[in-house]
This record gives C-alpha cells, structure tokens and sequence, in this order.
C-alpha cells in the first residue's frame, strides 16, 4: 500500500455556510482515473485555448489526449497532487481538484512529450506553442530547471472554496524540493488569474485574445480579454 504524502490540509466554507475538510496530497494509483475524468471533463473541455482550437467539441481530440495525460502518469518528471474531501468520520478519496506539473531543464524546454495527431490536437499545439515561444520564462530568469504548468482544475461544484489558490500554495512547496526559484503559468481565466493574485502571483507577460485568435485562425470566448503569463517566486531558504 502506498504512504500518503500530505501537502496541505485547509477547510472551505460552501455558499449554504457548510464548512468542508480537504487535503491535498501526491496523486497515488488509486486517484488516476477519477483525477483524468476530472481534468478531461472540468480542465480541457472549459479551458479556454483548448475550447479555441476545438479540442472541446471533437471525441477524438479528446480520447487522444486523455490516453497523452494517463501515459503521463507513469512519468516521473510529471508532478501530480489531487485535493481530495477529507470528512470527519472517514477519510474519502473523493477528487474534486489537481494540479499537473512537467519538470524540464533548459535543454529540453521545447520538447513535446505528445505528438499530436488529430486537427484539433494539431491547432492547439499551434497556438500554444506560440505563447510559449513568445515568453521564454527560463531565459528571462536564467534558469537551469523549471515547472512546465499542465493545468490546475476544481470541480465546478466546488469552486470559491479557495481550493485553487490552496494547489498554487501547494507547488510552491514541490518547487522548493526542488530547488526551483520561479514558477510560473499562463492564466488563461478569471478564476486562475484572480487565484493566482491572491496567492502573490504577478503578471510579467500578456497576450490579447483579439490578437492571438485571428493569428491562428480561432476564436476565444467566454473568458478575460487576455492569457497572462504570471509568476511566483519561491523562497529557497
């Protein structure tokens, strides 16, 4: 039986005033498949790039990258931590939230671990290939190691609990097991934007929706005006 590794163990309060028990921990074997139904349902079929480049909407988009998240999980440069109800009288391991990291040196950056092959896969690496071209964040810090972001996701029946800004809080713990002095992510909503504000985040880059869409020959909606690339910095000491 795996040990549990807890990273985080905070309480929400819900609109109807019940306060819930969460903990955050390394995702374990018995998590990955409700942690992929979750991310595939709440993360890339709302996220808006993935909604721009049609992913959303086509099945097969969207088994090709299911099957690209759950080969994922048996690497190790993948980091994965799951938010996870934690009741009064038992323990449960109800997945409600998660956070998925690619760590990667400066040599290998650039390297796609997923080669895509539907149209829609093909668009969205287009497009955010070029945000990620556009901001080099381990050139503008010089860095040697680095945290890829590969999505934070809450179940919407669970969202405004703080549970975002909780997994944000969380991988500025694994950055700093690593030894890694900036982490940074596009923030491509509201909630991650306003998440990320709240957790000391600040935005060093931004690229407008109305410019980025009609470059690659998509359209963005049902979201803020621009993706911001913000970071944080961690104290190593």
């Amino acid at each position: 039986m795996e040990t549990e590794k807890v990273y985080s163990n905070f309480m929400g309060t819900k609109k109807d005033g019940t306060v819930i028990k969460l903990r955050i921990v390394k995702i374990q074997e018995k998590h990955k498949k409700d942690f992929l139904d979750l991310y595939i349902n709440h993360f890339v079929k709302e996220e808006s790039t993935f909604r721009a480049a049609g992913v959303s909407k086509s099945a097969r988009a969207l088994q090709e990258f299911r099957q690209a998240v759950s080969n994922r999980m048996t690497n190790d440069a993948f980091k994965m931590v799951v938010c996870c109800l934690d009741n009064d009288d038992e323990t449960t391991d109800t997945i409600i939230g998660g956070s998925i990291m690619e760590l990667t040196t400066a040599e290998n950056y650039h390297s796609n671990t997923m080669i895509p092959k539907s149209d829609e896969q093909k668009k969205l690496f287009q497009v955010y290939g070029d945000m990620v071209n556009s901001y080099e964040v381990m050139k503008a810090f010089k860095m040697e190691k680095y945290f890829v972001d590969r999505g934070v996701v809450v179940h919407p029946d669970y969202r405004g609990l703080g549970i975002a800004q909780e997994l944000f809080k969380v991988r500025r713990m694994q950055c700093k097991e690593h030894g890694i002095p900036i982490h940074g992510a596009w923030m491509t909503s509201y909630g991650t934007q306003k998440a990320g504000e709240r957790d000391g985040w600040i935005t060093v880059y931004e690229i407008d929706y109305q410019e980025l869409g009609p470059k690659h020959g998509v359209t963005f909606k049902k979201g803020p005006p621009s993706c911001k690339y913000m970071i944080a910095r961690i104290d190593l000491d």
